[in-house]
């Protein structure tokens, strides 16, 4: 009876998960989600345990034959065999089992009506079998079980397999009568299995998929892996799509296959049937080591109706414009991460297409469907103890051909050096050397800009002081920067070199107050934090030099002590300022953020000449004696997760700017979540939009989820979606709907239906989740 043991399988049928981690059930399902065991569970005798036989009665028919009634068990090493009778043949070195037959083995257990087992040939047979897989409980019926131990195989015939627990459902018949019928969700039949435990594979024949028992797949043969991942179809998604010039929503049928190469490495096939376009081939490659890994998309179709009409796009002024015709369209995505040794490791993520309206077309990147322009960035980063240095590439591939031009690094080269004096006559000093050789080009040729190579070099030296109750640093920057402008035609600076030298000063202090406080029976720690900071920085005319990089800093709370009201190396702004902040912060008293609120303003001591952009005269915000008010409010306790900063007018306390997050857990069950935003209110240029959403889990099995974004300043919804989704232990389904304005007043409404069925495959992005990415919480 030893040779028992071959029976191994995987329940990963399919599975596209991420490749560096083993797919099985029981990682995915929790324990209340788990089938019923077919049999207790036996505990196995240790290897090296002498083998036993227990029974309510034994009799010997012959010299060599014995015969074993009621709870009769067999215990070897690594298995336990438990049976109604037994009959051993010693001489013919035989066994068979009737009745009730369990064997129990370290991988999986069987269940059988008879076994009988041959130790000379080193074969058993099993009939009428259930057997189930001891890690995650997927489980499974064969009329009859072939094992032969010498080549390691198992043959079932007829034989099931499902995840699912079974479910009961009960009716009323027509004659009154209560009746119950059962069944597993889903349950993949085969003719016929053939389990290799010497290869590690599982070949099937004649599989059909069956969904609350309607066939809704088949194939003639599957072949997968006992363990972790498996080639197979995913199950497609359904949805509906309109580009710009459809009057009517074009249909797709989206089918993915998925392609186990080796343990690091797997492949995706997808094949999209668009009612109109044509046919999408899409291809998803991913390679993962612990050091290195690489994913490389793909897609190409060949398009029937830019090969008659041409690409449509939208101009500049909205109106609608046609290229001449193209077939050929296509996209390339390659995302990659090494590292090469403990010091030196480099990133890509660049993207290619055939043609900037691809993805307003072509549906296969939802995120991009109505954007206008999309990074892409290679570079390599060195690092050693206070040294690091990096090499980027960082472009903006535009999507739309109204879309703005902006300048690339071709490439970026930067140093950055920092020593901190310990233990010596110059303790508290830092040392530091910054240096970045940036060339800006833009690689469309009907572009107009001028275009430059930028040097930066900032030596700087601070000397500071932290204790508990306070801190002071005072520093000196030195701001070298250099323009070598390209000769293209379009340099309109008035030079081929430009050269800023421009230093800052600052001494910043801050002290910190703490006191213990009890509110509504509840301790707490509450702080008080001034914080004062002297910013000199002497004017250098900086109007002839383009703007690269550089714009406005977005409104943040700590732009209060930034040395640069501006972001990048193009404007330096002059300053002769005192920066003045009071913070206040309630704690627990383990130190965890309860509340914070804050209060900001900046006292100029002279006007700020140097502008964003040149002009005869100054705008008031750089004549006034005092900058706007800032104030920050923050609260993460209850549920509640809270912050904004906002920007009041000096002049009559209006709300000119705010940015707002909040995050509502009215319950384990509903979350809700939004953004807002709002710049330059009752201003030119005034705009305000506000993204939203939530995720409604109504019971264990239904969920509800929605967001929103609308543009208060053009008075329009920009994106509308939403979804249900049902989620049960053994698959799942979502029905979505989507709503995006492509331009010109002209609206994509989209639907979309996935299925997964668990411990096959999983397919799309649950809502919950594309809600969180939305809103970046």
């Amino acid at each position: 009876m030893a040779l028992i043991g071959a029976f191994f399988i995987s329940a990963n049928i399919c599975n596209a998960d991420d490749i560096s981690t083993s797919t099985e059930y029981s990682q995915s399902f929790q324990e209340s989600c788990q089938p019923e065991w077919i049999s207790p569970p036996q505990t196995l005798p240790l290897k090296g345990t002498l083998p036993n036989a227990e029974a309510d009665s034994i009799s010997q028919d012959s010299a060599n034959d014995y015969r074993l009634f009621g709870d009769v068990i067999v215990e070897q090493p690594g298995r336990v065999l438990l049976s109604d009778e037994i009959i051993i043949k010693r001489q013919q070195k035989t066994a068979e089992a009737f009745g009730k037959v369990e064997l129990h083995q370290k991988e999986m257990m069987i269940v059988g009506s008879r076994a009988y087992i041959n130790d000379t040939t080193q074969k058993a047979t099993l009939d009428q079998a259930r057997f189930q897989f001891m890690t995650n409980r997927s489980h499974g019926r064969a009329q009859h079980i072939d094992i032969d131990q010498n080549d390691r195989l198992a043959e079932l015939e007829q034989a099931s397999f499902t995840t699912c627990k079974l479910e009961s459902l009960k009716w009323q018949a027509r004659d009154g009568h209560i009746k119950e019928d059962t069944k597993y969700p889903w349950e993949l039949d085969f003719s016929h299995l053939r389990i290799d435990d010497a290869k590690r594979r599982i070949y099937g024949h004649h599989a059909i998929l069956y969904f609350q028992k309607v066939p809704v797949f088949y194939s003639p043969y599957l072949d997968f892996p006992l363990e972790k991942r498996a080639s197979g179809f995913l199950f497609p998604q359904l949805g509906s799509y309109k580009s710009i010039t459809q009057n009517s929503v074009e249909t797709y049928l989206t089918l993915p296959y998925y392609i186990n190469i080796a343990p690091e490495v797997d492949d995706t096939v997808t094949v999209t049937y668009m009612e109109k376009r044509g046919v999408v081939l899409g291809n998803e490659l991913r390679y993962l080591q612990p050091k290195h890994s690489a994913t490389l998309n793909t897609h190409y179709i060949s398009d029937n109706i830019t090969a008659k009409e041409g690409i449509a796009f939208l101009d500049a002024n909205g109106d609608l414009q046609y290229t001449d015709p193209v077939r050929d369209r296509w996209d390339a995505h390659l995302i990659a991460r090494q590292q090469w040794t403990p010091n030196l490791r480099s990133n890509i993520n660049w993207r290619e297409i055939s043609d900037e309206n691809f993805y307003a077309d072509v549906p296969v990147d939802p995120i991009l469907d109505t954007a206008t322009n999309v990074a892409r960035s290679a570079n390599i980063q060195y690092q050693y103890n206070d040294f690091n240095a990096h090499i980027t590439m960082l472009d903006y591939l535009r999507l739309r051909k109204s879309a703005p031009y902006n300048y690339e690094k071709r490439p970026e080269i930067g140093a950055y050096y920092s020593h901190y004096f310990e233990d010596s006559a110059l303790e508290n000093f830092t040392a530091n050397l910054m240096a970045e050789a940036t060339e800006f080009e833009i690689s469309y040729s009907d572009h107009k800009k001028p275009e430059a190579t930028r040097t930066y070099v900032s030596p700087s030296v601070d000397y500071a002081i932290y204790k508990s109750y306070g801190h002071m640093k005072a520093e000196i920057v030195a701001n070298r920067v250099n323009y070598q402008m390209e000769d293209n035609g379009y340099n309109n600076t008035g030079a081929d070199e430009h050269n800023i030298t421009v230093p800052q000063y600052a001494l910043n202090t801050g002290l910190n107050f703490e006191r213990d406080l009890k509110l509504f029976d509840f301790d707490m720690v509450q702080t008080l934090e001034p914080k004062l900071q002297y910013l000199y920085v002497p004017y250098q005319d900086q109007s002839d030099i383009p703007l690269f990089d550089t714009i406005e800093r977005s409104l943040d709370f700590s732009n209060l002590f930034n040395y640069n009201r501006f972001s990048g190396y193009d404007r330096i702004g002059d300053a002769n300022q005192i920066s003045a902040a009071l913070t206040t912060r309630f704690l627990q008293p383990d130190g965890t953020p309860i509340a914070e609120a804050g209060l900001g303003q900046i006292f100029y001591l002279q006007d700020r000449k140097v502008q964003l952009n040149a002009s005869d005269t100054l705008p008031p915000s750089n004549t006034a004696g005092v900058s706007d008010y800032f104030v920050k409010i923050g609260f993460n306790a209850y549920r509640i997760n809270f912050y904004s900063t906002s920007q009041f007018s000096y002049l009559n306390y209006q709300l000119t700017n705010s940015n707002s997050r909040l995050k509502l857990d009215l319950s384990p069950q509903f979350t809700f979540l939004l953004t807002n935003t709002a710049k330059n209110l009752n201003q030119s240029g005034e705009k305000e939009d506000i993204a939203a959403g939530f995720n409604w889990q109504i019971n264990d099995n239904w969920a509800l989820g929605s967001y929103w974004n609308y543009d208060f300043t053009a008075n329009r919804k920009s994106e509308m979606s939403s979804a249900i989704r049902y989620d049960s232990c053994c698959w799942a389904s979502e029905l979505s709907v989507k709503e995006e304005q492509l331009g010109n007043g002209l609206y994509n409404y989209s639907v979309q239906y996935l299925i997964e069925f668990k411990g096959l495959s999983s397919v799309g992005t649950p809502f919950n989740k594309y809600l969180t990415d939305k809103l970046n919480f």
